[in-house]
């Protein structure tokens, strides 16, 4: 049998072994895979986080390797997925990492608000994902997710805040927008309440925070890693329609990357099969020509930085790339290099031209410096639009 390890990493010093076979981790056994333990201070509160770590055998000195992170459902915690997504790794010689993002999303979780999606839940993924570069070897261009249910929901949420990060996501039957589900009023409703704090239309902040946790809100920032959300038509659980609905806000979003599936079944995935398919692809490095995003809080997204211009509101960009020599249509390409922002409720931007491969500007549109390598606006309220020639 495997040996299992539980390990703490302390919010300062070394790694500190705790035991090497721990009663009740309940960590299975899986072929070729080692599995451990380890509990990771949050990069945000500082709460120690318990995530499972998962490496091949043998392992192949100075090889990197695809890392799967697999995630658990909406009523569960880290331990639910260990062996399936285990056994998925293992076959592929994978590593993988599960972690709890504050646990089940239920009235009963201590601190339900913590979890459902919440940006302290982001960043426990985001921990866990860092934990194993700083100590397996990590290819980070091959980091692919896959979610189930309520981890369907966090796979849509992270490829949405994060799509910066993965080379592919699979997400089965998920939650894609939290009202639209609590509408359902199935036995999830008071789980739903718990975790936004309180229902639908309580208070503008409990609103928003049904919003900023739904991917539907934020699906068009997903638009360039590949995503593959497959729902049964005959999802009893979560309705399909909710799903297309989502989907549908892509649709003025060319060349998107995002792949809705549906077929004759009911609250299942087909996770092996996605994954054959998350497989293929690999992390582009080439940055993307256009943006679409929606940010419920300031942070960067490939090149582009931004935040909302005032609390309880989404921060708004859609910024389009053209360089020179690019075929606008079949028989005339652009002269000049030419970036267009078109900013709503957007407190500052901030572009990256080191990560565009761009000079500074001939000439700065008003409201517009340079600062570095960075170009730099604080738009604020309302629609703003800029054109900068390169």
């Amino acid at each position: 049998m495997l040996q299992h390890a539980l390990t703490v990493l302390a919010l300062t010093g070394p790694i500190v072994s705790v035991t090497a076979d721990v009663p009740g981790t309940h960590l299975p056994v899986v072929e070729s895979l080692t599995l451990s333990e380890v509990r990771i201070p949050s990069s945000v509160d500082g709460k120690l986080q318990s995530v499972v770590c998962g490496a091949p055998e043998p392992e192949k000195a100075g090889e990197k390797l695809p890392l799967l992170v697999g995630l658990h459902t909406w009523s569960a915690n880290y331990l639910q997925r260990v062996g399936d997504y285990g056994r998925q790794a293992a076959r592929r010689g994978w590593l993988l990492v599960c972690p709890d993002f504050r646990g089940p999303n239920l009235s009963t979780n201590p601190t339900p608000t913590e979890a459902g999606g919440s940006i302290l839940a982001q960043h426990d993924v985001l921990d866990a994902i860092n934990y194993m570069k700083a100590h397996y070897p990590v290819d980070d261009r091959r980091i692919y997710m896959v979610g189930e249910s309520g981890g369907g929901h966090m796979t849509c949420m992270m490829a949405a805040k994060y799509p910066d990060i993965f080379a592919a996501c699979t997400a089965w039957c998920p939650v894609t927008d939290l009202a639209d589900w609590f509408a359902q009023k199935n036995s999830y409703a008071p789980h739903i309440a718990a975790v936004c704090g309180g229902e639908p239309g309580a208070s503008p902040a409990v609103d928003f925070e049904y919003a900023r946790r739904s991917p539907r809100t934020l699906i068009t920032n997903a638009a360039n890693v590949p995503l593959y959300i497959g729902h049964g038509d005959k999802d009893p659980i979560i309705w399909t329609d909710q799903t297309w609905r989502s989907y549908y806000r892509l649709r003025d979003v060319p060349g998107h990357q995002v792949i809705f599936h549906s077929w004759d079944a009911g609250h299942e995935g087909r996770v092996s099969e996605g994954l054959d398919w998350a497989a293929t692809k690999v992390r582009s490095l080439v940055p993307p020509k256009r943006l679409d995003l929606v940010t419920d809080e300031a942070k960067s997204y490939f090149w582009l930085e931004l935040g909302p211009s005032a609390p309880l509101t989404f921060g708004r960009c859609t910024a389009i790339l053209v360089r020179a020599g690019d075929v606008l249509t079949r028989d005339t390409r652009a002269q000049t290099t030419v970036l267009t922002l078109e900013a709503t409720d957007v407190a500052q931007l901030r572009v990256d031209l080191s990560a565009l491969g761009l000079a500074a500007p001939k000439t700065l549109p008003e409201g517009m410096q340079v600062e570095g390598t960075h170009l730099v606006a604080s738009p604020g309220p309302g629609r703003h639009e800029f054109r900068v020639e390169f």
